[in-house]
C-alpha cells in the first residue's frame, strides 16, 4: 500500500515538474523577459496537438511563434480575432512566422487557422 502512494506522489512531482519546464519554454511571459513569448505548432491540423489555452497579460508586448510542421502539403495561417494579431500570409510546411501585438483589453479572444476552422481553433485570454 506505501509503495502505491510512494509512486502516486512520484508521478504527481513528475508531472508538476514535467508542466512547468514545458510553461517556461513556450507558455506565458518568461521571467527577466518584457516580451511574452509562446509557440504554437501547427501539426496534424491542430495547434500544439491540443489547441491549448494561451494566456497572457495586458499591456505586455506578446510574441507568438507560428510553425508550420505538417509533412505534406498543407498551408496554415493564424489569427487572434479583435486584438489584430495574424500571421502575414498562409505559412509553407516547414516556415515560421512571427505574430507580434499588445493586448491593450483584457477578455478572452477566439484564434484560430482561417485555412480549417472547426479543426484549428482556440481560446486565447488576456488577464490584468
Amino acid at each position: 500500500m506505501s509503495c502505491r502512494v510512494i509512486t502516486g506522489a512520484g508521478i504527481a512531482v513528475a508531472a508538476t515538474i514535467v508542466l512547468a519546464v514545458a510553461f517556461s519554454a513556450g507558455f506565458g511571459a518568461r521571467e527577466g523577459s518584457p516580451t511574452q513569448t509562446l509557440v504554437l505548432t501547427a501539426r496534424g491540423i491542430r495547434f500544439n496537438e491540443v489547441n491549448p489555452i494561451l494566456e497572457v497579460r495586458r499591456g505586455v508586448p506578446t510574441e507568438i511563434t507560428i510553425r508550420n510542421d505538417e509533412p505534406g502539403p498543407i498551408l496554415h495561417d493564424f489569427v487572434v480575432v479583435g486584438l489584430n494579431a495574424r500571421t502575414p500570409a498562409p505559412l509553407q510546411p516547414g516556415e515560421s512566422a512571427l505574430v507580434r501585438f499588445t493586448p491593450t483589453q483584457t477578455g478572452a479572444f477566439a484564434y484560430a487557422c482561417t485555412l480549417h476552422p472547426g479543426m484549428m481553433d482556440g481560446r486565447l485570454t488576456v488577464r490584468p
